[in-house]
């Protein structure tokens, strides 16, 4: 099916801490999503992609380089290093001659004024700047009334969760994702008749939880059901994943319908972001010839196992929603089942569009896969996560998911039979092979950085 074509334009859609399941072509009951039901009905909705880490920067070098958090050094969020000078899939696309833009969120450690990830232009940076762009284009009033993590040094002004259902106190057209998308327009705009790539970095529905009023109304959080894990105490995790996410215990059932109500409206404000762009490769008439791509960087584990944000394992965590879509390239209305890395992006558009990486990547290509041509068996993916000091390494398999963590307790869940992974099965002795044989697999190649270099620093969200 897949047509090499060397003139297709890319648009990847990246937005931040998007569930999976919380999208309505992946079945979710309440989520209102058409846009990207939309997209998922004109192209191929891969059911089983996964994050390369379940924290925003090592999650973003990862899919820009294609090779592991460990490979190209994008740890974690505080490092003394930054990414290492590697080949970007701005700089593959840059080299095969497309305009390159990446406009909105990025958030890696590596991109700085000198170096551009070979992207040609880049506006409104969140993070990476410390706010410098979304200021200057709104002021710091707004910025604070967007993110009141910016006041009183990274303690939240309000419960970034939003219990209460509350909508946004500020106009939309100065949030961010507002703006990104407006500027992300503009580029189509102004690079319609030339090759392009596009990098749209959104940033909801990371915390905080709190999206216009209209979007808001969609959602009774009286409707809303309760995960069947909220109260659940895992003792047989890593002390720190207890410590650190599970918050459970702040909250009433009846509080917690109100944040899980708040995601889903921030969840459907971003899919209207998402609307606006794939409206603007219509108007301009792209669309025939424009490889998009929707993914997220890590998933939000919603109070599953009582839990919020991300920073583990857990499949609400790392489990991320992806969807490609061009007509002609790429079949219309197809699922599938495959183990899938965001670290594929790269060397599938390389497939698409004839274009050449521009240095070695340790992703697949997924053109088989879309193809629906091949196997499932003994396909497995990894994430990895550093921020508080340990290293810590998933393998994911057809059956099990096992982690490993220096110096902490193993976590081994079978998928199969115990998908909300409930049970540990890591200390069974009836599991003792399986898990010898995961536990080489997890640490082949992995290049685990010392314990010196990942102390944990400042909780950031």
């Amino acid at each position: 099916m897949a047509a090499l074509a060397k003139d297709y334009n890319v648009l990847l859609i990246l937005s931040d801490q998007h569930a999976r399941d919380v999208t309505g072509c992946y079945g979710h009951p309440m989520a209102r999503t058409p846009h990207m039901d939309r997209l998922a009905a004109g192209g191929v909705r891969f059911d089983a992609a996964y994050c390369p880490s379940p924290l925003c920067g090592p999650s973003r070098s990862s899919i820009l380089t294609a090779t592991h958090c460990h490979t190209c050094g994008g740890l974690t969020h505080t490092q003394p290093a930054p990414m290492r000078e590697m080949p970007t899939m701005g700089d593959a696309f840059r080299r095969a001659g497309y305009v390159t833009g990446a406009i909105g969120k990025v958030h890696v450690l590596g991109e700085s004024a000198d170096r551009d990830l070979g992207f040609d232009e880049r506006a409104l940076r969140y993070y990476t700047y410390q706010y410098r762009d979304y200021i200057e284009a709104v002021g710091a009033d707004n910025v604070d009334r967007y993110n009141s993590y910016r006041i009183h040094s990274g303690v939240p002004e309000r419960d970034c969760y939003n219990p209460a259902h509350e909508p946004i106190a500020m106009d939309e057209p100065a949030m961010y994702d507002a703006l990104v998308v407006e500027r992300c327009k503009r580029f189509l705009r102004d690079h319609a008749g030339e090759r392009f790539f596009l990098w749209a970095g959104l940033e909801k529905p990371h915390p905080e939880w709190y999206a216009p009023a209209a979007y808001h109304a969609m959602y009774d959080p009286a409707d809303v059901p309760l995960p069947e894990t909220l109260r659940d105490e895992p003792a047989d995790i890593p002390a720190v994943t207890r410590q650190k996410l599970q918050i459970a215990g702040r909250y009433s059932d009846e509080q917690v319908r109100g944040c899980i109500a708040a995601y889903y409206a921030n969840v459907t404000y971003l899919d209207a972001k998402v609307g606006e762009l794939l409206g603007e490769l219509d108007r301009l008439a792209l669309a025939d010839r424009t490889i998009v791509i929707y993914c997220s960087d890590h998933g939000e584990l919603l109070f599953a196992h009582g839990m919020c944000q991300k920073h583990s394992f857990y499949e609400p965590a790392v489990a991320v929603p992806l969807i490609m879509s061009c007509p002609g390239a790429i079949p219309a209305g197809a699922a599938r089942t495959h183990l899938v890395s965001l670290m594929d992006l790269l060397p599938t558009l390389c497939d698409l569009t004839g274009v050449a990486a521009a240095g070695p990547v340790e992703g697949r290509s997924l053109v088989d896969v879309i193809e629906g041509r091949a196997e499932e068996d003994g396909r497995e993916v990894f994430s990895e996560f550093y921020s508080w000091g340990a290293a810590e390494r998933m393998i994911r398999t057809g059956r099990w998911k096992y982690v490993h963590t220096d110096g902490d307790i193993a976590q081994l869940y079978d998928m199969v039979n115990d998908p909300l992974e409930r049970v540990n099965l890591a200390k069974h002795p009836a599991h003792a092979a399986i898990v010898r044989d995961l536990d080489a697999r997890v640490r082949a190649g992995w290049e685990m950085p010392d314990r010196d270099f990942i102390q944990p620093g400042p909780r950031r969200h």
